[in-house]
C-alpha cells in the first residue's frame, strides 16, 4: 500500500480571541477565525495545515476557506500522493482560482505527511538544515503612543532582533511615535515600519523621508498592492530598502515585483502564498536576482507558525528576522500542546517528524 495517498480532508473554523485589539492600516480585530486541515491517508496517517487570513488583507477569511476546501480543494486531492505536491497544486488551481489561504493550509498537512512518513522534520524536505535558529522580530500594532512605546521596550528586553511598528494611517501620528521610540529606547536595534498599503505614493515620499532620519532597517508595504510602479519609484528616491508583503500574494506576483524591481526584499507569508510548496519557489526566485526574504504572520496559531518555521530554518535567503510567531503570544490560548522554545530572540527548529507539533485534536470534536 502507497502509504501517501489521501483518504479524506476535513476542515474546521475556530474563532480565537486576542489578548487585545489588534489593529493595522487596513483593519481592526479582537478575535481572528483560524481554518484548521486535518489530511488522513489511507493507511491513517495524519496531517495538519493551517491559515488565519484577514478579509481585508487577502480577500479570504477562514469561513471562506472552509467554504473553498469542502466545495472545491477536497476533491481535487483526495486520491492524490502527498509526494506529488507540484501535481495538487496544479489540481487545486484548477478546482478554484487564488483561495491561495485554503491551499496553503492543505499544502502544509501534506508536508506534515511527508514527514510523518519518511521520519523527518519538515525541513530535510524542503532542502534541508541551513539555520538551526531564526530570529525573530517583534510587530507593534496600532495603539495609543504611550502603550507602543511601553510594549516595545518589553519585547526588546525579550530579545527580540528587530522591532516592527505598523504605520499608515497618519502622517503627523508615525512621525510622533517613531521620534518617541528613538528618543525613549534609542538606536540600538534595527527599526522596520509597515505601513500595509495606507498611503498613497506622493504621501509616503513625503512621510518617509522625514522618518529617515531616525535609521530604519526596511520599509513594508508604503503603497496599495498594485501600485508597483509607487513602489519602484519610492525605492529609487529613499536610501531606506523597500520591503514587499501584500504586493505578493502568490507566485506570479512574485515575478512581477522583481521584473519591475520595485523591491530589495519580501515578506513571504506561508499561509498566504500557497503554502511551503510556493514559499519556497518565490524564494528562489528572490534568491536568483539577489533579494533577501522574511517570514511574516497573518496571525496564525501554531501549526502555521511551525510551517514558517520549516521554511526559514531551510532557505537561504529567509535571512531577515521573522515575525512568524506573533499570532501565538497574540492570542489567549494556542491549538498545539506544547510552545516553541524562544530563547534571545530566536526560535529553535522543531526536530520531531513533519512540522514537528502535537495539535489539540479537540478542536475536531
Amino acid at each position: 500500500m502507497n502509504r501517501g495517498i489521501i483518504k479524506n480532508v476535513e476542515v474546521k473554523v475556530l474563532e480565537l480571541p486576542l489578548k487585545k485589539q489588534w489593529k493595522i492600516s487596513l483593519y481592526e480585530q479582537t478575535t481572528r477565525a483560524h481554518a484548521v486541515v486535518r489530511i488522513t491517508t489511507e493507511d491513517g496517517i495524519v496531517g495538519f495545515g493551517e491559515a488565519a487570513p484577514s478579509p481585508a488583507f487577502m480577500g479570504e477569511t477562514g469561513y471562506t476557506m472552509e467554504v473553498a476546501v469542502n466545495r472545491y480543494l477536497k476533491d481535487a486531492v483526495i486520491g492524490m500522493d502527498v509526494f506529488s505536491t507540484d501535481l495538487i497544486h496544479e489540481k487545486m488551481n484548477s478546482a478554484i482560482y487564488g483561495n491561495y489561504a485554503a491551499k496553503s493550509a492543505i499544502d502544509m498537512a501534506l508536508y506534515d505527511i511527508m514527514g510523518k512518513i519518511t521520519e523527518l522534520p519538515a525541513y530535510r524536505l524542503l532542502g534541508g538544515l541551513y539555520r538551526e535558529k531564526a530570529a525573530l522580530s517583534w510587530v507593534v500594532g496600532m495603539q495609543d503612543l504611550d502603550a507602543s512605546i511601553e510594549e516595545a521596550r518589553e519585547k526588546l528586553k525579550e530579545g527580540y532582533r528587530v522591532l516592527k511598528v505598523k504605520v499608515g494611517k497618519s502622517p503627523e501620528v508615525d512621525y510622533r511615535l517613531v521620534k518617541r521610540i528613538r528618543d525613549e529606547l534609542g538606536d540600538g536595534f534595527p527599526l522596520r515600519l509597515d505601513a500595509n498599503q495606507g498611503y498613497n505614493y506622493s504621501t509616503a515620499l513625503g512621510i518617509f523621508r522625514r522618518l529617515e532620519e531616525f535609521g530604519l532597517e526596511s520599509i513594508e508595504q508604503p503603497v496599495k498592492r498594485w501600485d508597483i510602479q509607487g513602489m519602484r519609484m519610492l525605492r529609487e528616491r529613499l536610501k531606506t530598502p523597500i520591503m514587499a508583503d501584500e504586493s505578493v500574494s502568490d507566485f506570479h506576483s512574485a515575478g512581477v515585483v522583481i521584473r519591475e524591481q520595485a523591491c530589495d526584499s519580501v515578506n513571504i507569508k506561508v499561509g498566504k502564498v500557497g503554502g511551503l510548496t510556493m514559499a519556497k519557489k518565490i524564494a528562489a526566485c528572490l534568491e536568483a536576482e539577489g533579494l533577501l526574504a522574511t517570514a511574516g504572520s497573518n496571525l496564525e496559531a501554531g501549526i502555521g507558525s511551525a510551517a514558517s518555521i520549516h521554511f526559514v530554518a531551510s532557505t537561504v535567503n529567509a535571512d531577515i528576522p521573522n515575525d512568524m510567531l506573533l499570532g501565538g503570544p497574540l492570542h489567549q490560548h494556542d491549538i498545539i500542546i506544547e510552545d516553541f522554545k524562544v530563547k534571545d530572540g530566536y526560535v529553535e527548529v522543531p526536530q520531531k517528524p513533519g512540522l514537528g507539533i502535537e495539535v489539540d485534536e479537540s478542536i475536531f470534536k
